[in-house]
């Protein structure tokens, strides 16, 4: 396994997901709820963001298969959403998806943990494209297995930080968040830049050979 493909791996998906930048909408979603209830919670929405990120990573090929997308379709849509997280990161706007009606639907649920926890608030649009995209790009057994401990990793982390949730916001503060927010949105910034760069590139050779 290589180390430094791990490493770039965990945190291109850590910066994606950004689990801190989601933890004032959690609070939220759960102050009124019993501590059994949150954990609960919790464990759930890591088990979705688990089966979504290893869905999307096997089987995103097949579906842009059969929607006939190319592969440097997909890298510019998903670069132009993830270009869009990060400016929204940088701006301290990212997470916003979660609010006015979808946010008074959410208070008054009984399972917040697919819907709106993992789904669009976690592992949204550019991270599926970011695991779509690395899918194609690693084909070998041996990235594919660190990319699933990459995705394991991110899991574990945002298991630890909403169950202590509270905690991490109180150490932090408003202001830790929108600093780390700014550090990830100029990760998240230059990978999508990447991807559309990578994408436009390969789309005008494949032009230029016809």
């Amino acid at each position: 396994m290589s180390i430094s493909f791990y490493i770039a791996s965990l945190i291109s998906l850590f910066a994606l997901i950004n689990p801190i930048s989601a933890l004032p909408v959690f609070i939220t979603l759960t102050e009124h709820h019993e501590g059994k209830w949150r954990k609960y919670q919790i464990r759930k929405t890591c088990i979705y963001i688990l089966i979504i990120c290893i869905c999307s990573y096997f089987a995103g090929l097949y579906i842009l298969t059969f929607f006939g997308i190319s592969i440097n379709a997909l890298k510019i849509a998903g670069g132009i959403m993830i270009s869009r997280s990060g400016f929204l990161l940088l701006n301290s706007k990212h997470k916003s998806d979660v609010k006015g009606e979808i946010m008074k639907e959410s208070l008054d649920k009984e399972d917040i943990a697919f819907s709106p926890l993992a789904m669009p608030l976690l592992a949204g649009p550019g991270t599926i494209s970011l695991l779509i995209n690395l899918s194609i790009a690693n084909p070998e057994i041996a990235n594919t297995l660190t990319i699933m401990l990459a995705i394991l990793s991110v899991v574990f982390c945002i298991f630890f930080l909403f169950s202590l949730a509270p905690k991490v916001l109180n150490y932090t503060g408003q202001a830790g968040l929108k600093s780390f927010s700014k550090i990830m949105g100029f990760i998240v910034l230059s990978i999508g830049i990447e991807m559309m760069s990578s994408g436009a590139l390969s789309m005008l050779k494949a032009i230029q050979l016809k």
